[in-house]
């Protein structure tokens, strides 16, 4: 078959970065496979990366008043699609999917099967331009989970046919570190000022709806004897100005350690001592979580969307309400009065993983999604 994956983000896209990558990386090897995506995307560098993907600079402008732009965006992939005749176009977000809507509308040649991934817990809209993706663009919706899955119930979408296919992550390359390789990242990354604290750690940056803000209040509510024995490591979207000042008035910076966005989480992954995934808003499954979960990390989640089918509750990692402060304080006391637990949750965590997140499953109902265009 011949796939074009589509992701609208510029800079970094998150998990859809990591969703279509995984796709394409693993599809390329049977099938003709090109991603589309912003010249200024970490998608686009990524998939030149890879062999056997053809990473192809397209632009899918956000705003019907940027109409200059659309225009010449509408053309350019219309003559994509015209030229390279795809089987199957599978679509990651509002812009892309908008974009080959109006590319293939009352096009002369054949329509490619259109597949669209519902990655939130964002409402789905009843708007006309939504109603004409549905009815127009759109032959199979994908949900990354059941709670995804429940928004298209009753929706536009409805009728396209749906499958829930949850992410998976290659448990090959998302390995525990062994212990050497571990001990000397930490302390690379903690130097002496923290050596020894109970590190508790986020790839996940502090986007608003992540919750990675509650977690600081969290460690700050702890008794000050306690709160020194923490270091909490944040990974991703640095905090904006008002979340500086917060972290500041709350006494958290000796406490915190921030780095910005890495091509490679698993240096820092390694040097936790337990992850966290605190979500309150948008998000419905997790990579992130998966893949600390995969290098042997109990994770705190908050029992939001599918957050807890990730994780069994004090066995590989621990589920707290959404926003619960004190529920998420009262688990770092716990951790810390039972750190020789953790490395036992730990590769409880890594088990799990292998049983059940592996990508292997993953890949294969998202091809059997494909062939069905074939047939």
């Amino acid at each position: 078959m011949k796939i074009l994956l589509t992701n609208f983000h510029t800079g970094r896209g998150g998990g859809h970065d990591t969703y279509v990558v995984t796709i394409a990386r693993a599809l390329a090897a049977r099938h003709e496979v090109f991603v589309g995506a912003p010249k200024t995307s970490r998608l686009l560098q990524h998939a030149s990366g890879v062999a056997n993907i053809r990473a192809l600079p397209i632009e899918f402008p956000a705003k019907l008043k940027d109409l200059g732009r659309f225009v010449g965006a509408i053309r350019q992939l219309r003559a994509l699609l015209e030229r390279e005749r795809f089987d199957v176009v599978h679509v990651n977000g509002s812009p892309d999917h908008r974009l080959v809507l109006l590319a293939t509308l009352f096009a002369s040649f054949k329509r490619p099967y259109c597949v669209y991934t519902k990655h939130n817990t964002i409402r789905v809209k009843r708007d006309f331009m939504t109603k004409l993706k549905a009815r127009r663009a759109t032959h199979h919706v994908i949900a990354v989970s059941k709670p995804a899955a429940q928004l298209l119930e009753g929706s536009v979408y409805a009728d396209c046919g749906v499958s829930v296919i949850p992410n998976g992550v290659d448990i090959h390359f998302y390995a525990p570190f062994d212990g050497y390789a571990a001990a000397r990242r930490r302390d690379a990354l903690l130097g002496t000022r923290h050596a020894g604290k109970l590190v508790v750690g986020t790839i996940t940056g502090f986007d608003w709806y992540k919750g990675t803000m509650d977690m600081v209040a969290a460690v700050a509510a702890l008794p000050e004897d306690l709160r020194k024995q923490i270091v909490l490591v944040v990974v991703g979207t640095e905090p904006n100005d008002e979340q500086r000042k917060v972290i500041e008035a709350l006494n958290m910076d000796e406490h915190l350690l921030i780095s910005g966005f890495t091509d490679d989480v698993r240096d820092y992954i390694a040097t936790f001592d337990a992850g966290f995934m605190v979500s309150h808003a948008v998000e419905s499954s997790s990579f992130a979580c998966r893949e600390m979960m995969a290098m042997g990390r109990p994770v705190l989640v908050t029992r939001y969307a599918s957050l807890p089918e990730n994780v069994d509750d004090d066995v590989d990692g621990w589920i707290v309400e959404p926003r619960d402060t004190q529920a998420m304080t009262a688990r770092l006391r716990a951790m810390l009065a039972n750190r020789s637990q953790l490395p036992v949750m730990g590769r409880n965590a890594r088990a799990k993983a292998e049983r059940e997140f592996c990508n292997s499953k993953f890949i294969q109902e998202t091809e059997e999604v494909y062939e069905r265009a074939a047939a």
